[in-house]
């Protein structure tokens, strides 16, 4: 798909002239049968650009490319949902019913854990930027949204994939490199990068 491999040139190209694309360890391109495999362990159709997007490059193995996140492999996006399977998903849930909310409201179901959400990225404390195919009542199916460990509030980022992305490049272009990882003063230590605020 064309609109991924233009947006794989100007990440690399903003990378590149941070002097940080060899420390981000994107690697090489998803085979069309890791893909396939992925889809029916998941049981989703995912997005044509996401797809295309793993084609060129399967994740990386560094952090940063997603606001400071790792962008997850296929493999990583398979294990993170497994790894969300494996835990006590209705007990949790009605545990912490209490504490979990939307941001919109009704945009995202206000649970500790779905298993229609699927990570894309991940940071180092358990928490996501990923796929939603169970949204809420005035959410969309296959919206973006922040999940994890620590987001009780679950929120929504972008209604599909494509306008996400661009939010990414446009966070780069703003990001510092400090020989060691990649921050936005924008964002001022919060979680959710301003961008998104």
């Amino acid at each position: 798909m064309h609109q991924a491999a233009e947006t794989w040139n100007e990440i690399k190209a903003i990378l590149a002239r941070k002097d940080c694309l060899t420390e981000m360890g994107l690697q090489p391109g998803a085979s069309e049968k890791a893909l396939i495999d992925l889809e029916h362990h998941l049981g989703v159709a995912l997005p044509e650009l996401l797809k295309a997007m793993l084609r060129i490059h399967d994740g990386q193995t560094a952090f940063g490319v997603l606001f400071g996140m790792q962008m997850l492999s296929t493999q990583g996006i398979r294990s993170t949902w497994d790894g969300w399977r494996s835990i006590e998903e209705d007990e949790l849930n009605k545990e912490f019913a209490w504490n979990m909310a939307s941001r919109p409201p009704g945009a995202v179901k206000p649970m500790y854990t779905n298993p229609h959400w699927i990570a894309l990225s991940r940071d180092a404390g358990g928490n996501h930027m990923g796929l939603d195919f169970d949204p809420d009542h005035s959410g969309s199916v296959g919206q973006m949204i922040v999940f994890g460990r620590d987001e009780d509030t679950k929120i929504l980022l972008a209604p599909d994939i494509s306008p996400f992305f661009l939010h990414a490049i446009e966070w780069l272009k703003q990001a510092d490199w400090d020989g060691e990882c990649l921050t936005n003063r924008a964002d001022g230590g919060y979680a959710l990068p301003a961008i998104f605020q």
